[in-house]
């Protein structure tokens, strides 16, 4: 049926409101690129905040009324598809008197819930008629995985909750050259800062709380279970719930599909053997939790090995799971962050490398590769000083060197630094690092 009256009262509300005082991320959306922009990343991140940065900087030199910002998820857009959406250009022309002489913009936010969209969008995109950017919280819309009608036409930016300097700069902590922090009294207020992050996570709403942080986090895990996987994919939320808590309970350590499979069954799921690897798929394509292999030159291997499981922010774990261990925290954390730093797995591939078939096989926490060279070895401890670091830190990364034939070496610490052989980094100094 028509949806024009429901457009009307979506783009009329845009039209009569301002846009939020907004916080400028690390990352830098382009204007005018003449293909499509994807924004893509978990719920809550951020997204439609980053949109309206972008349309901030053109309303510079573009009529408002040139620039349309649709949430799919409002509440008068139920149940959409693409049809529809020749209902919402109509309405747009009529309300916005928009200066034809000039370019269209529209922003397309959580663009995944309307049924058909992708075509919809190529159809458009083609007309050469507006500058279109999408957004959403599903791996989905990165370019790599869109259909065949959109691929080579859109690049895709991945926006994850706060980094920590970004944390630093929303919460006020001025700091100076990281360099010359190593040997300052003022370190302690950085990891005092780094603390808090870890704790609490980067997701910018529940920095904005001072009290109720755990429940909104807490609202957070029922959206992803319920909304984000349960309604997208037509799964029971019970079974759902019992597998996500059970997964980030293991955050930082190894997940199969026989183990959670096992544990299902004890507490009375009647399910396929084969079910948690598509439930970690389901939520790993919404970016609650992340997969990574184990290095080989052999993508076949890879599949038969255990993966390392990885939560989106640590703020949720500590929600979820109490007294955390700081070790394997912070290790998620560095996972983050190289998230961040190879755009989500396009600039450089994450794995991680371990001695299987002994009884005590040395580990490597992440192999770093681009192209088919292997660029860093990476080990994780919870360590104040070069006595506190465990022997096994050491001679796995050794081991791996010798092996992958690397000679870059990182063991990131909590607050000891060291150059040699090995390249010891505090945590704070490493995030804060270009």
């Amino acid at each position: 049926m028509p949806r024009k009256e429901d457009f009307r009262q979506v783009i009329s509300e845009w039209f009569l409101q301002e846009l939020p005082e907004i916080f400028h991320r690390d990352i830098l959306i382009p204007l005018n690129t003449g293909v499509i922009v994807s924004i893509v990343g978990p719920r809550r991140s951020g997204k439609t905040f980053l949109l309206y940065s972008v349309i901030e900087k053109l309303r510079e030199s573009i009529p408002f009324r040139n620039i349309l910002y649709v949430n799919f998820e409002h509440e008068r857009l139920r149940n959409l598809d693409a049809n529809d959406l020749s209902d919402m250009i109509a309405v747009f022309y009529e309300i916005s008197n928009a200066d034809l002489d000039k370019k269209i913009y529209f922003f397309l936010d959580e663009i995944q819930v309307v049924s058909g969209w992708s075509k919809w969008v190529n159809r458009i995109y083609e007309s050469k008629k507006f500058n279109i950017y999408i957004s959403g919280s599903s791996s989905k819309l990165l370019s790599r995985e869109l259909s065949t009608e959109l691929r080579g036409r859109s690049i895709d930016f991945t926006l994850f909750p706060y980094s920590f300097s970004e944390f630093l700069r929303v919460t006020g902590v001025k700091i100076e050259d990281p360099a010359m922090l190593i040997h300052s009294e003022k370190r302690g207020l950085i990891t005092g800062a780094l603390q808090n992050y870890i704790k609490n996570g980067g997701f910018p709403e529940v920095l904005g709380l001072s009290e109720f942080r755990e429940k909104l986090l807490k609202s957070y895990v029922d959206t992803i279970i319920i909304k984000d996987v349960g309604e997208r994919f037509h799964i029971e939320p019970s079974i759902l719930s019992a597998f996500f808590y059970y997964a980030i309970s293991i955050y930082s350590k190894y997940f199969t599909g026989s183990k959670t499979y096992n544990y299902l069954k004890t507490i009375n799921y009647r399910i396929s053997r084969g079910f948690p690897l598509e439930l970690m798929d389901h939520f790993s394509e919404v970016f609650a939790l992340f997969q990574v292999e184990i290095f080989s030159r052999d993508s076949k291997s890879r599949k038969q090995y255990p993966r390392k499981l990885y939560v989106v922010d640590t703020g949720m774990v500590n929600t979820v799971v109490r007294n955390a261990e700081i070790g394997r925290l912070i290790e998620n954390v560095v996972y983050l962050e190289l998230c961040r730093r190879s755009e989500y797995f396009s600039r450089f591939q994450v794995y991680y490398w371990k001695e299987y078939g002994k009884a005590e096989g040395k580990e490597v926490d992440f192999v770093l590769q681009e192209g088919n060279k292997v660029v860093e070895l990476v080990n994780v401890t919870f360590a104040s000083s070069r006595e506190t670091v465990p022997t096994r830190e050491v001679s796995g990364l050794m081991k791996a060197a010798e092996e992958l034939k690397c000679n870059k070496l990182r063991i990131i610490t909590w607050d000891y630094s060291e150059e040699g052989e090995i390249t010891f980094t505090p945590l704070w100094h490493w995030l804060l690092a270009p």
